[in-house]
């Protein structure tokens, strides 16, 4: 497919486990607006300038890394929703695939911890670590992809093959498909701390549906651009005896 097909497919697969799985959806979106209400007690809405001497806050970094799990773990059933579109293979607990999957799962959440709290919390550092977590994160999604379908023959090293010939074009497609949720999630954002406070909590519920949107199109985009990859390396993300009658539109 084209960048502009792999692009529609993020979206309309997005949308459709948004629509089919809605309570496996809800996982990111009530971490989002436990985040808020955790920022909204430390007071970081008070004010620009409460905002910036709370933004490292322990409790609102506790809740962060909490959040980040709530945006990983749903990579296990969004993967599996969108060959097929099937709610019910979305959500099965396969054994072997969470067991497989949980290793994939510590290694990148010990990545994002690492960020986070061994990392001095300065711009250029944060660029850095920012720039350095996407170019690993886009090497290791076949990976994690082929994880949430209990293949056994993909760790990161064939992860690293597969995705390095495409890797330009996988960061550039995994970042460009969450711009049109990024702008107004922090423009959102924004606008909880700056705007009238009585729009506050609406505004942070908008905020949370968004995120839980953008949870799903972030790794739908992984899964499309990991698929992608393995096409033109030769290979397969499913083990051999699965298939599907897949979706892509």
């Amino acid at each position: 497919m084209t960048f502009w097909q792999e692009f529609k497919a993020t979206y309309s697969g997005s949308m459709a486990f948004l629509i089919a799985c809605p309570l496996l959806a809800l996982v990111p979106i009530v971490f989002e607006l436990l985040q808020h209400a955790i920022e909204v007690h430390i007071g970081m809405y008070g004010s620009l300038a409460a905002a910036k001497a709370t933004e490292h806050h322990p409790l609102r970094m506790g809740f962060g890394m909490l959040k980040i799990v709530s945006l990983t773990v749903p990579i296990y059933w969004v993967t599996r929703f969108l060959p097929a579109r099937d709610a019910r293979f979305a959500a099965t607990v396969d054994p072997l695939a969470i067991r497989l999957f949980t290793g994939y799962f510590c290694f990148s959440i010990a990545l994002v911890a690492i960020q986070l709290f061994a990392l001095p919390q300065t711009g250029i550092v944060m660029l850095v670590s920012f720039v350095i977590w996407q170019v690993v994160g886009s090497l290791l999604l076949a990976w994690g992809v082929a994880t949430t379908f209990a293949n056994v023959t993909i760790g990161p090293v064939a992860s690293f093959r597969i995705m390095a010939p495409q890797l330009p074009w996988t960061f550039a497609f995994t970042f460009v498909v969450i711009l049109p949720l990024m702008i107004p999630h922090y423009a959102l954002g924004a606008l909880a701390l700056l705007g009238p406070k009585i729009l506050m909590w609406p505004v942070m519920i908008v905020d949370s549906l968004l995120v839980g949107w953008l949870t799903a199109v972030m790794i739908a985009g992984g899964y499309y651009a990991a698929t992608r990859a393995a096409t033109r390396a030769g290979v397969s993300l499913m083990p051999r005896g699965l298939s599907f009658a897949t979706t892509s539109d």
